[in-house]
Order: C-alpha cells, then structure tokens, then sequence
C-alpha cells in the first residue's frame, strides 16, 4: 500500500429534481417566471427550490437585477405529483404569453 486511497466509486447518479427542472426545461420555467410572478422582463430564471405547494426562483431581467420569486401550485401536490404540478404551470403560462395552444386543445 502506498498510502493513497482510491477514489471512491462512482454511486448511482441521484435525481436532482430541480436540476433537471433549470437545465432541461430552462424556456419553460423562464415562461413560469414571466407569466406569473410579475416580471414579465426576465431574461432569466432559475428553480431554487420546489415543495408541495409551489416552486420558489431567482429571476434576472436585462439589467442583470435578480429577484426572488415564488410562485404557488393550484393545490398542494407530493412526491411525483410536483412533475405534474409543474408542468400545468408551465402550460398556463405558455398560453398567457401566447406560445401555446389554447386551453383545451392538445398541441
């Protein structure tokens, strides 16, 4: 033995909710912040926590000012059901902005 230790072994990689939220669905949480937390100019926006009733942000307007931002489901939701929750929002606000179909039609 030399004295070095091994690197440990690479575990089973753990789901990151709200990193697959920030990085896969960017456009979609930027569409949440603009249509429902009143600044409607970001630029950006990124999920800083989510719970069973809503989602909390940062959100960055073209200043470069952040702000937080907090924006509550319709209902509080648990475990996957927060996916889902999401995903309502998100289909809200793409109709508000006018990047969605309208309510009631599938896209």
């Amino acid at each position: 033995m030399d004295g070095h230790a091994d690197p440990p072994a690479p575990g089973p990689r753990r789901h990151d909710p709200l990193r697959q939220l920030n990085d896969r669905h960017a456009g979609q949480v930027l569409a949440v912040a603009r249509a429902f937390t009143g600044h409607g100019d970001a630029i950006s926006a990124r999920v800083t926590s989510i719970d069973d009733d809503g989602i909390s942000l940062v959100v960055k307007n073209a200043e470069g000012t952040a702000a937080a931002a907090r924006v509550d489901f319709d209902a509080p939701v648990s475990g996957a059901r927060r996916r889902l929750a999401f995903q309502a929002l998100a289909r809200r606000a793409a109709e508000l902005l006018g990047d969605g179909p309208p309510a009631g039609r599938a896209p």
